[in-house]
């Protein structure tokens, strides 16, 4: 296929300069300017008929096929949610298809050259359990099948940062089977801000191609601030502004004086925005996105706000409600970005001299991926500290090295050893380790050379987090040992060592929601963050359970306390989600009982709860700043209760009147509403099911 045609964009632009930082509202330029770019370099997408095309798995809204088509790709995208669907047909030349994808789709085909994706980053996401290949919602397999089957000459896969974690294994075991199939395998972390786009945002980037590749350079000499990007709209106020509350104001004020915030997290205009998701576009008050006015109030983005963020172009028009539409620009890849990473696609396909084509039978370019057995123990051991809440990315890269081998080194695993077989004095497995005795593994096993009288610093700057963590005891075989006695000895205690055993099992869930139980958080108590009263809540059952404080757990108290009781004859809780610890109660042979067989966080809504009597399953969204049962979560809900056979009842709880009234428009049909504040009456979006006359 002949790639001489396509637009001329594909030569390295000439770095775009920003002009101010858009702090000022009268200083406007930088926003003119930035805003002429942005659509110079993405505008609406106009094809000739025999233009190439390019096959884009887990397409979201568009924003990576967006770029594509701008420098002449026609693409056919497969997507699973119908807004971001709609969306996409709404503004691209080609064509989207919904469907859910699995191996064997989409169709095998000789006439792509290229293939992109995201798939779903839930499984890999440092805000989730990171399950990777155990997650049904895990596109990595249907990603290297396409490329199996079709075998393009190049192929770009993106994902969160967080499958670096975890699933670094599995990422590399998915890079092997690529390079087996013949492709040469690239893998970088890429910031958006280096290309235009107005956010700190970091993404894992996979390439695999048999033509060669290089790494974009970036296309801005200075980050581009969030004041440039969003011009004369971020000083804006009009009727249809969503302003904070006083109640949710105070709730975040607390939160920034008890976590002993310095930067309060409003969005800054000098300076680049933090990573735009779904979940910050229009959620949790904590960790919104929101502007401070010239009135002095503060106020939600608007949609075009957040796609400005995400470099969008305002041509570019989303479909669906609201947090639908916040979806997908949170979800989706910054089409500058992916307009980077497009260009050298069609320099690779179109170069008589390649890039590097060395290695075309098979093999990896970048360090990235590149491991050892020591750095492979490493990583882990960081992934179990970040998980347990160690706050890791406060340490020098070599003292998260140093806690990391000391954690590994009282475990008793040593590199290629399996996590399974970790030791420990309480189990009569292992002996206590001395600070000498750890450096000594260290220098024999781990490729140091420590000084032997570096003990005292192993002790006060490596062993202190993992002791305060809880996996680590001090002077395990003698508690009453002196703090600076050198010959005291570390072990892991049980509750810590039923959690490393169950690493790289299937139990990894429940030993983590256990040892957080046990040990609680240790960035939590660092940064006095949760010097709140835990929420408590009783269980029909009598079982009393503490939530994590805030207004969204005070819902689910009284759900539980209120709702249930009135509504529901004796009605068993079979799941609570909490916002802190993701899941506080999960009866899985409960759920199994009902039909439920996916039970992960994020799937469920807060609350799942079954009554015998009249077998109805009771399926409760808690909704303080996001996430009714809208038609999305609704068509979601149906789809995970398909195995069910009693009577379903969709709920969406609010505290009041005033946070019903911000959602009424989106809640979904067929489903009801309950107000904590008028407990005793329930409100049902079911047309006419329950009209009917009041006896005389």
């Amino acid at each position: 296929m002949n790639y001489s045609d396509r637009r001329a964009i594909q030569a390295q632009p000439e770095l775009f300069t920003p002009f101010g930082s858009g702090q000022d509202p009268s200083e406007d330029r930088s926003a003119q300017e930035w805003h002429e770019w942005l659509h110079q370099e993405l505008p609406p997408p106009e094809l000739p008929e025999d233009a190439p095309e390019i096959i884009d798995l887990f397409a979201g809204c568009g924003g990576l096929s967006l770029p594509f088509e701008v420098c002449g790709f026609r693409s056919i995208g497969y997507e699973m949610d119908a807004s971001a669907v709609e969306t996409y047909n709404r503004n691209l030349d080609g064509k989207c298809h919904e469907a859910f994808l699995t191996e064997g789709m989409p169709e095998d085909r000789q006439d792509v050259d290229v293939i992109i994706g995201g798939p779903p980053c839930q499984p890999f996401s440092q805000f989730g359990y990171q399950r990777g290949r155990e997650d049904s919602r895990d596109g990595l397999p249907v990603f290297v099948d396409a490329l199996r089957r079709i075998r393009p000459k190049i192929a770009i896969m993106e994902n969160v940062r967080g499958i670096l974690y975890r699933n670094k294994g599995y990422l590399r075991a998915a890079v092997q089977d690529m390079e087996r199939l013949g492709y040469t395998v690239y893998a970088e972390v890429l910031k958006a801000v280096e290309y235009g786009v107005p956010q700190k945002r970091e993404r894992v980037f996979i390439v695999a191609s048999t033509v060669g590749w290089e790494w974009p350079t970036r296309t801005v000499h200075a980050p581009v601030t969030a004041g440039a990007a969003l011009g004369p709209m971020a000083f804006a106020e009009s009727a249809d502004s969503k302003y904070l509350t006083p109640s949710m104001d105070e709730y975040i004020a607390k939160y920034e004086e008890k976590s002993h915030c310095v930067t309060p997290r409003d969005l800054h205009l000098d300076r680049p925005a933090r990573t735009v998701t779904c979940r910050n576009l229009g959620a949790a008050t904590s960790d919104m996105h929101r502007l401070k006015t010239p009135s002095g109030k503060r106020r939600m983005l608007t949609v075009r706000e957040g796609a400005r963020l995400q470099s969008f172009p305002d041509w570019f028009e989303f479909s669906g409600t609201e947090y639908e539409r916040c979806q997908q620009i949170g979800n989706a890849v910054p089409p500058l970005l992916g307009l980077a990473l497009a260009r050298q696609v069609v320099k690779a396909l179109e170069s008589p001299s390649p890039f590097d084509r060395k290695s075309t039978g098979g093999g990896m370019r970048g360090k990235l991926l590149e491991s050892d057995r020591i750095t492979e123990k490493v990583e882990q051991a960081l992934n179990i500290l970040r998980l347990v809440g160690v706050p890791v990315r406060d340490m020098t890269s070599r003292r998260q090295e140093r806690v990391a081998k000391a954690l590994l080194a009282v475990a008793g695993i040593l590199p290629g050893g399996k996590w399974a077989d970790a030791t420990s004095y309480f189990d009569e497995t292992a002996e206590p380790l001395t600070t000498r005795e750890i450096i000594g593994v260290w220098n024999e096993h781990f490729g140091e050379s420590i000084a032997d009288a570096s003990y005292d610093d192993v002790r006060r700057r490596d062993l202190l987090f993992l002791v305060e963590a809880g996996l680590v005891a001090p002077s395990a075989a003698d508690p009453a040992a002196d703090v600076n006695d050198g010959t005291r000895g570390y072990s892991v205690p049980l509750v810590a060592l039923d959690l490393l055993r169950s690493y790289e099992g299937p139990d990894w869930e429940k030993s983590l929601l256990k040892f957080r139980d046990k040990a609680g958080v240790l960035k939590d108590r660092l940064s006095k963050a949760r010097e709140f009263k835990k929420v408590p809540v009783t269980l029909p059952d009598g079982s009393e359970y503490r939530l994590s404080p805030g207004p969204h757990n005070e819902i689910q108290k009284a759900v539980i306390e209120e709702f249930l009781p009135r509504f529901s004859n004796g009605a068993e809780v079979l799941y609570i989600g909490d916002a802190s610890k993701k899941i506080l109660h999960l009866d899985e042979d409960g759920l199994r009982r009902v039909g439920i067989r996916e039970m992960g966080k994020g799937t469920l809504p807060d609350i799942v709860a079954y009554e015998a009597d009249r077998n109805w399953l009771f399926l409760i969204e808690a909704v303080h700043s996001s996430n009714p049962i809208s038609e999305m979560r609704h068509l979601a809900l149906r789809r995970l209760t398909e195995g069910v056979t009693a009577g379903c009842l969709f709920v969406s709880a609010f505290a009041d009147a005033a946070g019903f009234s911000r959602f009424s428009k989106e809640i979904g049909w067929e489903t009801e509403v309950w107000i904590a504040s008028d407990p005793d009456h329930m409100i049902h979006f079911d047309g006419g099911r329950f009209l009917a006359p009041h006896p005389a």
